[in-house]
């Protein structure tokens, strides 16, 4: 069945609160929710058959030629293209590259196929980061890392094995301080040194396994004056870039929200003196209406007419080209974030008042995906939105019959989650931008999504 999508998204302004590397970490955004229009037009239907159902069960393998070879890579897919080839990689170039920019990726427990898929695709990644640790504050200038039962020590061998450049940063967090831990650490220099000998700690004694870190800390250290974020970052990095001993020196990756309350392009040209790298987290934005996980800004279309205003790609676009393109003789790395999850919005029946959501939202992985497309194939249908460069799979409800009694076709539930397509022309705008990439998280994506590395 053919179906046409149209939005109608009137001044669609995102702005959270919050921002994290990873979903989940936004309280509600304050803005009007935006109004969704879907219309269809009617045909028969496909009717599963059981070829279908057995590459349903039984999805193709890893194979010898890679996404591109095989012309994935396209804006008209369907659910039985994503069920039948999400598992079946390149195998035999799971070595090549096909990015050249840096790569980061992060690697979840909670999302443990992610080990797997790094230890395959080793030589992809510049840097990997295993989420595994957190800062708390526990008394007067005692600072401990929770998470260290975490560690996986025989996997990073493996990883470096296979990659001897491969270097592991892991996350480093800064959740649930109290407003008093908060105060003593802005307030003391001594406080900020135990902080920054804490973590230099932490490398020290793992001096053979961690190349770094990737510091997630703005968003919750949100209400510091930025010239005690600056100080208190340049102490960490301090710190850690005396470590001697090893090949090369310790890195310090810097999480950012793309919100200038958070980070702009001063706070950049302050910290570069100071840091390794930055990776701008474009995504996360949730919204109360059907979106993407990167924000439209000032959204108008109505039957495919628009103009004057960004959509997702262009927002990206937007965002990136504030910070200065890194100097030739600098070791300064800018990362695109990048997602594998997405977001999954069920209408809510019966439905809510009009000035209330009418949707659900709710995050979405790879794996979840695959379940949804099993379960409403072939009545879930797949549209591209050329303007934000995201694929959007729908599926329809039949309402009552319309003045012209016609069938009338409103979005049941709509997902908003990454294809090949999406993947690669956020790649291929790093390539132009010449900036890296960083993932969350890899266990979230489909395995075939590897090739476009």
């Amino acid at each position: 069945m053919k179906y046409s999508l149209f939005f109608v998204l009137i001044f669609y302004i995102v702005c959270p609160l919050e921002a994290t590397i990873g979903p989940g970490g936004h309280r509600s955004p304050s803005y009007t929710p935006a109004t969704v229009d879907f219309s269809e037009s009617s045909s028969t239907e496909e009717k599963p058959t059981s070829s279908l159902r057995s590459i349903r069960e039984n999805p193709l393998p890893p194979t010898d030629t890679n996404v591109l070879q095989r012309d994935l890579i396209q804006e008209d897919i369907s659910p039985r293209t994503i069920l039948e080839n999400h598992q079946s990689y390149c195998d035999s170039c799971s070595d090549i590259r096909q990015f050249y920019n840096p790569t980061l990726i992060y690697i979840t427990p909670w999302n443990n196929h992610g080990y797997d898929l790094a230890k395959i695709f080793t030589k992809k990644f510049d840097y990997v980061s295993p989420v595994w640790f957190r800062v708390k504050r526990q008394g007067y200038q005692i600072y401990v890392v929770e998470g260290k039962q975490d560690i996986d020590s025989l996997w990073i061998e493996t990883l470096k094995t296979k990659n001897s450049d491969v270097r592991i940063v892991p996350r480093v967090s800064f959740e649930q301080w109290s407003a008093t831990d908060l105060h003593a650490l802005f307030e003391s220099e001594d406080e900020k040194q135990h902080l920054a000998s804490t973590l230099k700690d932490l490398l020290v004694d793992n001096t053979h396994l961690f190349d770094g870190f990737v510091l997630e800390i703005l968003s919750q250290f949100h209400g510091a004056p930025k010239a005690t974020t600056h100080h208190l970052l340049s102490d960490i990095a301090e710190h850690i870039h005396a470590i001697q001993k090893t090949a090369h020196r310790k890195e310090v990756i810097l999480a950012v929200p793309p919100l200038e309350e958070y980070f702009d392009r001063n706070d950049f040209n302050v910290l570069s003196e100071h840091l390794d790298g930055f990776h701008v987290m474009t995504y996360d934005f949730p919204t109360k209406e059907p979106g993407p996980v990167s924000p439209f800004r000032k959204f108008i279309l109505i039957f495919v007419v628009s103009k004057f205003f960004l959509f997702t790609i262009a927002w990206i676009k937007e965002v990136m080209r504030k910070f200065p393109q890194t100097r030739s003789d600098s070791s300064v790395k800018l990362f695109l974030g990048i997602n594998f999850y997405g977001y999954r919005f069920d209408h809510i029946i019966p439905p809510p008042p009009k000035d209330r959501p009418q949707y659900h939202m709710n995050h979405i992985i790879g794996r979840d995906y695959i379940d949804f497309l099993k379960q409403y194939y072939p009545t879930a249908k797949i549209h591209f939105d050329a303007r934000a460069h995201e694929h959007v799979t729908v599926v329809y409800t039949r309402s009552e019959a319309n003045v012209n009694r016609q069938a009338h076709y409103l979005p049941q539930i709509v997902i908003f989650y990454p294809s090949l397509k999406s993947i690669h022309d956020r790649f291929q705008l790093a390539m132009e931008l010449n900036i890296g990439v960083a993932i969350w998280d890899g266990g979230q994506g489909f395995d075939y999504f590897f090739d476009l590395l």
